[in-house]
Formats: C-alpha cells, sequence, structure tokens
C-alpha cells in the first residue's frame, strides 16, 4: 500500500512511482517518478550484431554504453581541403548515437579528437560528422593516427531524487522516458477517471531528417499517434495533450513507442493528471497551492532600483513591480559571486554548509534543494538559465523537471524569456516552481536589446583592462586607471540594467497573460551585487565589500500587503520563506527564516572560501570582515565600518568598542554555517565549460580566485 502523505504536506501529491494505491487521492502521477528503463547494453548488442559488427566493442561505462570502432590509417582518405581527412561512419550501434555533442570522439595514443558541430568553423584536432562521414581536421601534412579508433557514449539517463533525468546535449536535462527507435516502453499503474496524459517529445539522431512515428497505446488501444520529421522533433517539442478514456482502471499499461531511422525518442516530463485543469489562478479545485516564480537577475546591484539608491528611469518596470511588492531594502547576498550565492538560494544553506564554493566545486547530490522539496509536494519544477554556473555540471540542476541553459556564446534575454514563458504555457495543471536566471547585467557587459558588445570590445581596446593589468601595474598607477575606466564601466553595466528592466516587463506582461499573477508568488532578486571602482575594485568574486553584496529583494503575491522593510535579509532567508508559502515543513539545517516574520535585525555572513578565505557579518549598520572564525571569537577584525556614517565603506573603524563585541557574540553561528551538509562534490568540467568560465572572467592560475582571471575579446552574439 502507497504510504498516505498529509495534506498539508502534498497538493495532489505525486506517486512515489508510476503505480499506485488505487485509493491515494493524489491527482497527477509523474511517469517518469519511480520509472528505470531496461539494461540498455543487451540493445546496444544487438544493434552491433545487425550492423554485422563485433558486439563486444560494446561496454557498460558509467549510466550507458561504450562503444568502439577501429578507423585504420587505411579507412581515411584525403578530403578536398588541406589538413581535411575522411572516412566512412560505422554502422550498427553508431547508427543509434544521438546528435547531442560530447557523446563522441576519435582517439589514439597520439591524443584525442573531439566532434564539433556540422556548421562550426574547421578546427584543428577536431572532427565532424556529415554525409555518413567522418571529417576529421589534422595540422597541414599530419595524417591520421595508425590506431584512431571513433568512440560512442550512448545513454538512457539517470535516476535523480526518484524521478528518471534525461540529458539533451550539454545544455539541457529533463524528467523523462527513452524509447530507442524500434523499441517499446510500458508503464504500469492506475488510471484515475477523467484523466489526460501529457507530455513533451524529442527526438535526437545521427541520421539524415527522415519521417519518424510516435505512438501512444493505452492497454493496446492506440490513443495518441503523430508523424514527424526527425529533424523537427529535434528541438523544442511541441507539448501534447491527450485526454484518456474516462472511466478509472484500478490497473492500466501505457506503452511509448518510435517508428523511424535510427536514435532516440524521448517523451518528456510524462505524467497523468485530471482532463479539466482550469488555468492559472483559475483551478477547478480550491486546494491548490501558489505557484512561485523567481527571477533571478544575476550581478543586479542594489542601486538598479529606486529603493536602492537608483534613477527611477534607469529601470521603471521594476520600479512599477517594486509599489506592488514587499521590498526588504537591506537584503546582503551571503556570497559575492555566483556558484555559492545561487548554491545558498536553492538549498537555503550557507555556502559552508552546501560545499559549492569553488569555480571546480559542485553541489553535493545529497543536499535537498528546494526544487527537490517541493517536486516530491507535487510541483512542476522548471529552470531556463544562462548556464556557466548555473549548470548541471555545477549540479544546480536537482530537482528540476525541466532544466534549460543558454551558453555564453549564445546569450539572449529574449530567449530566456521566451523558454520561461514557454515552460508556463505547457499547464498541466500542477502548481509550478519556475527560476528564470539571466547573465543580462553580468560582464562583458552588453547593450541594448540586441545585446551589442561593439561598445565594450571599443572599451577594452581603449585600454580598459582592469583584470589584466592588475597584476602588471604598481598599485597606484592600476587605481589611476581603474578611476579612469570606473564610469565607463559603470555606464555599459547600467545599459543593461536598462535592457534587463526591458526583459522584466515583458515578462511580467507574460504572467498576468496567463493568470498566474492573480493567485502566484513572484520575487525578484539578485545573486550578487558588482563593484564599479568602489574601494579600488572592479566586478566581482573576492573581498567581501558591500558593493558586492548589496542586492535588491522583491515579493510579490496574493495577501503580501506592499511595504518596504528595512531590517537586514539575506538569500538565506527565501527557502524558509518559500517552503512557508508553500506549506512545506522547516528543514533543521536552515538558519534563516521567514522574509514575512523578520522583525528584527539579525547577524547576516557572506562568505569567501576560496584560496582565500574572508567573512563579512553585517547587523543593522554595522559591518565586521575578518579571515577566521577563530579572529571572530577573539575579537579581531581585519576591517570594521558603520554604514550609516560611510555606505560606501571608505573609512575603516576596526578599533571601535562595538567591532570587537559584535565579531565575539556571533562567532559561533558563523561555526555553525561552516559545518558541511555533506561531502564536497566535484565539477566535471570539460574543456568547453573552462573556456566558457574563462570568458566570462572566473578561472586564474589556479582556477579559484575570479579577480585573478583575464577576460579574452568578447564575440558578438548572432543576430536575432
Amino acid at each position: 500500500m502507497t504510504r498516505r502523505v498529509p495534506r498539508a504536506l502534498v497538493l495532489g501529491a505525486l506517486l512515489a512511482s508510476a503505480c499506485g494505491d488505487a485509493e491515494a487521492p493524489q491527482r497527477w502521477r509523474a511517469l517518469a517518478r519511480g520509472f528505470e528503463p531496461a539494461p540498455l547494453l543487451p540493445l546496444v548488442q544487438d544493434w552491433q550484431r545487425a550492423g554485422g559488427m563485433d558486439p563486444g566493442e560494446c561496454r557498460a561505462f558509467f549510466a550507458g554504453v561504450q562503444i568502439a570502432h577501429p578507423l585504420a590509417r587505411a579507412a581515411w582518405s584525403a578530403g578536398a581541403e588541406p589538413g581535411v581527412w575522411t572516412s566512412a561512419f560505422p554502422g550498427g550501434a553508431f547508427g543509434h548515437g544521438t546528435s547531442a555533442p560530447g557523446f563522441l570522439l576519435l582517439e589514439s595514443s597520439a591524443g584525442n579528437a573531439v566532434e564539433a558541430p556540422p556548421d562550426a568553423p574547421r578546427r584543428k584536432n577536431t572532427f565532424r560528422v556529415s554525409g555518413g562521414r567522418v571529417e576529421l581536421c589534422l595540422p597541414a601534412g599530419v595524417e591520421p593516427a595508425a590506431d584512431l579508433r571513433l568512440v560512442q557514449y550512448v545513454e538512457n539517463g539517470r535516476a535523480s531524487d526518484g524521478a528518471w533525468q534525461v540529458r539533451v546535449g550539454n545544455d539541457e536535462c529533463h524528467v523523462g522516458i527513452p524509447v530507442w527507435s524500434g523499441t517499446t516502453v510500458a508503464v504500469e499503474c492506475r488510471l484515475p477517471s477523467a484523466s489526460r496524459l501529457s507530455f513533451e517529445p524529442r527526438f535526437l539522431t545521427r541520421a539524415a531528417p527522415a519521417p519518424v512515428t510516435l505512438r501512444v497505446r493505452l492497454d493496446d488501444a492506440l490513443v495518441f499517434e503523430r508523424v514527424a520529421d526527425s529533424a523537427a522533433l529535434e528541438h523544442d517539442g511541441n507539448g501534447e495533450s491527450v485526454a484518456l478514456p474516462p472511466e478509472a482502471r484500478a490497473h492500466a499499461r501505457i506503452e511509448f513507442e518510435v517508428a523511424g531511422p535510427p536514435g532516440q525518442a524521448l517523451f518528456l516530463h510524462p505524467s497523468l493528471g485530471p482532463a479539466d485543469v482550469g488555468r492559472y489562478g483559475a483551478r477547478p479545485w480550491s486546494d491548490a497551492r501558489p505557484d512561485v516564480v523567481l527571477f533571478l537577475a544575476d550581478t543586479f546591484r542594489a542601486d538598479g532600483l529606486e529603493l536602492g539608491g537608483g534613477a527611477r528611469d534607469l529601470a521603471p518596470n521594476l520600479n512599477r513591480f517594486a509599489e506592488g511588492a514587499v521590498r526588504f531594502r537591506n537584503a546582503r547576498a551571503n556570497a559575492a559571486w555566483t556558484l555559492p550565492s545561487i548554491g545558498t538560494i536553492l538549498t537555503g544553506l550557507a555556502p559552508g554548509q552546501h560545499t559549492a564554493n569553488d569555480t571546480q566545486s559542485s553541489l553535493p547530490a545529497e543536499v535537498v534543494t528546494l526544487a527537490e522539496r517541493l517536486a516530491r509536494a507535487g510541483y512542476r519544477t522548471g529552470a531556463v538559465t544562462d548556464a556557466a554556473f548555473f549548470s548541471a555540471i555545477h549540479g544546480l540542476d536537482q530537482g528540476f523537471e525541466s532544466f534549460r541553459a543558454n551558453p555564453a556564446t549564445s546569450w539572449d534575454l529574449d530567449w530566456t524569456v521566451a523558454k520561461a514563458l514557454e515552460f508556463l504555457a505547457r499547464d498541466d495543471g500542477r502548481s509550478v516552481f519556475l527560476v528564470l536566471h539571466t547573465y543580462r547585467t553580468h560582464m562583458p557587459y552588453r547593450v541594448g536589446d540586441e545585446e551589442s558588445l561593439a561598445p565594450w570590445n571599443a572599451l577594452r581596446n581603449d585600454g580598459c583592462k582592469p583584470l589584466e593589468d592588475k597584476p602588471k601595474l604598481p598599485v597606484d598607477a592600476w587605481r589611476a586607471r581603474l578611476a579612469e575606466c570606473a564610469p565607463r564601466f559603470r555606464a555599459l553595466y547600467e545599459e543593461g540594467v536598462k535592457d534587463l528592466d526591458r526583459g522584466f516587463g515583458e515578462f511580467l506582461a507574460g504572467l498576468e497573460r496567463t493568470g498566474l499573477l492573480a493567485r502566484g508568488v513572484l520575487v525578484f532578486t539578485s545573486d550578487h551585487g558588482e563593484a564599479l571602482g568602489e574601494n579600488h575594485d572592479i566586478f566581482h568574486g573576492g573581498a567581501l565589500w558591500d558593493s558586492k553584496l548589496h542586492v535588491p529583494l522583491l515579493v510579490h503575491g496574493p495577501g503580501l500587503a506592499p511595504r518596504t522593510v528595512d531590517f537586514g535579509v539575506s538569500p538565506l532567508d527565501l527557502a524558509p520563506t518559500l517552503a512557508a508559502l508553500t506549506g512545506l515543513e522547516r528543514d533543521p539545517l536552515w538558519h534563516g527564516e521567514s522574509l514575512l516574520d523578520v522583525a528584527s535585525e539579525r547577524p547576516l555572513f557572506a562568505f569567501w572560501l576560496q584560496k582565500t578565505k574572508q567573512f563579512a557579518l553585517l547587523e543593522g549598520t554595522h559591518v565586521v570582515l575578518a579571515k577566521t572564525a577563530d579572529d571572530l571569537a577573539g575579537g579581531r577584525c581585519e576591517l570594521a565600518f558603520d554604514l550609516a556614517a560611510d555606505p560606501r565603506e571608505e573609512r575603516p573603524v576596526a578599533d571601535a568598542p562595538w567591532a570587537g563585541e559584535l565579531a565575539r557574540r556571533h562567532a559561533g553561528l558563523l561555526r555553525a554555517l561552516l559545518v558541511p551538509a555533506g561531502a564536497a562534490a566535484a565539477a566535471p568540467l570539460d574543456v568547453h565549460h573552462q573556456n566558457e568560465l574563462r570568458g566570462l572572467g572566473y578561472g586564474g592560475g589556479d582556477g579559484t580566485d575570479e579577480e585573478d582571471g583575464a577576460v579574452p575579446p568578447a564575440e558578438e552574439p548572432k543576430p536575432k
């Protein structure tokens, strides 16, 4: 029997598996939850045999299967261009590979060549698959190695927090059911009366475009069939919604099948739900939990808003939104760069607790995210991000049923807004938790809705390269250069604020069109701020100056009376707040409290936990900075400031009597916030991801501190 879950804990709770108790009261059944596909290795070996190839060249590897095929020197012939060699692409299991990058490589004792997209410029030691052939690009005069092997990795996905997760390329992952061409996958479950089946189809293949037939059967009766070109199904598919026979069935069998060229079909986000779901803000039931949307504007300073001291015409849409929201004037981030700060936002744990504190670290799987909690409680969870640190490779996809990440080379706020609204449009009746994350105000600073990098590159060409110049120039000379360049950086930064505000206005209009704001919660905040010359500093990461910690925080929702709160708050408070609003139980590891209950000043901490370590402690208007918890316990402060008298932190007062007392009083809390909630985890960074991070200014000689990095010239985005 399925254990009954208290109604206070679950909105139309999802089953822990696809099969459930006939008497259970759940409205939705996520068919990918509790699902696990059959082992892939026997199927891959059958493909090899069918292609007349050796099945012994297949082996289980991580969560999938690795296939190797020798391409001896005799298999290669010179191509039409110098340095290009071609060979026939093998059949067998290789014909069933997906088009996802990173799953195919050429290896030899002389080194490996990686796959490049078919439309990418030719680069040495890369290859592409085109027209049934492998095209290898080598340095002039170099021939293919005699021991080259084409190696392919294929997978069905992996289990993640009780659901089956499939990956689409390097930048997408979803819960779903994988089905290979010519096969059928069945899920058995109880079918409530008046139900509807929802899913999003995709199809991944290396074969030439061809018709694909997708079918769904219910107890052997065909209930869905769609024929489409494989190329049309490779990217975002149209959400499908299938009305099922009205009668309830205690035992039902749902079969997913695909016919067409060799490849993998993905039935993403498959769920059974009520046939009638109404719309956002107008459900045909009264106990739905509130929808929650978090708009996370990376690197957005508090003074981007009028509330934080900015000009009203800089962000008019956000300022109007703030007038109807609960406004937190004194919100401070818990870190000065993205990964640890977003880790805190998503988990409710301080950076020292969740341990994702370095460019090469990942959020541990054992740390439970807010998205995981809401997914278990029946929410449909989604994230649309600008990749880099907010990525699956850094573990921040945990708990999201749909996770879309746009790499830096394709940043486009309009794309991000559109994908977030598309997620909302695929409404199946469940309450949603959606995170929209954008680097629109992150360097390299872009101008206008076309996000032009021309002014940024012109500024750098004019000698404004503070990260590169810092180790080269004497301190006074560098500070003079920074003082000259900082106003120009600020002007470009504010152009990003203006366009982010435009995009936020369009997103807000979309939420209003859906009706979500009628009963949903919308939070606007940032993970950290940005130094623009204050304290002889630029950009973010590194030292914990208030310019990099002071962020906007706005909460809008039904029953939340607009008002301004002047007490200090931090992202540690977001998870307890959203848990309270959605009826989740409080995690005993959380040290924050609901923003809606804050009634006095509390100590707030920020952390720099890389090669260099620093802690910032803020209470009211008093700030102390120290290098260790022992220093705080001993009342020893590296720096101290009174923000009431010195808001730009220009006049240290470390010898003030209150500084040592404040440090000693809260040293114990700092120690508690440094106790890891799980073992630290490493991020499996590949060359592509490392280059992306370097392009954003992350990764100095030791790969840790952003301020040690160098910023390469930026490429113009593709035309919209």
